[in-house]
């Protein structure tokens, strides 16, 4: 395979995870808001679920444009350092969601202090970005190729000769 079509391939990866980090952190939202509404429990959960086959898309829509940078900035490490593994992806989804939280969670000034309910919305933020931190390294993440061509990033043979025994 060519390298342009080597790039082009690790490209639209790269785009499908994004779109799946996106759809998995706007369902997480979503799950965390009927949990915290008591909607959960009712008897209407099935006409709320209809709504989020809409809901969640459109939410989708508007976390993967407000944290397009910082998870650009996040994916450009991860592909320059040839990341595979799960943990590197949520704590960057963190770091990312923490970076929107960053740029768009502020107080207001006269809009009163930052109370428990604040603090909630940021944890929600930030654990929505794990979690789609840990479902863009499911459809992108494993995937990553050693661009450096250094083979750190390769396993050592499972048995590379005898054991002795």
């Amino acid at each position: 395979m060519s390298g342009v079509l080597a790039v082009l391939l690790r490209f639209a990866v790269v785009l499908a995870g994004y779109a799946a980090a996106c759809l998995a952190a706007s369902a997480f939202v979503h799950v965390l808001f009927l949990g915290w509404s008591g909607l959960a429990e009712e008897e209407a959960l099935p006409a709320f679920t209809t709504g989020m086959v809409v809901s969640v898309p459109l939410l989708a829509l508007f976390v993967a444009h407000l944290n397009f940078w910082p998870a650009v900035a996040a994916i450009a490490i991860a592909e320059f350092l040839g990341k595979r593994d799960w943990l590197f992806y949520s704590l960057a989804g963190g770091f990312v969601a923490l970076a929107f939280a960053g740029i768009f969670y502020r107080d207001v000034e006269g809009a009163g202090a930052s109370g428990p309910g604040d603090t909630a919305l940021l944890l929600a933020v930030i654990g929505s970005g794990i979690v789609g931190g840990l479902a863009y390294w499911l459809v992108a993440g494993i995937w990553t190729p050693d661009w450096r061509g250094s083979g750190s990033g390769k396993l050592p043979p499972i048995s590379p000769g005898s054991s002795g025994s």
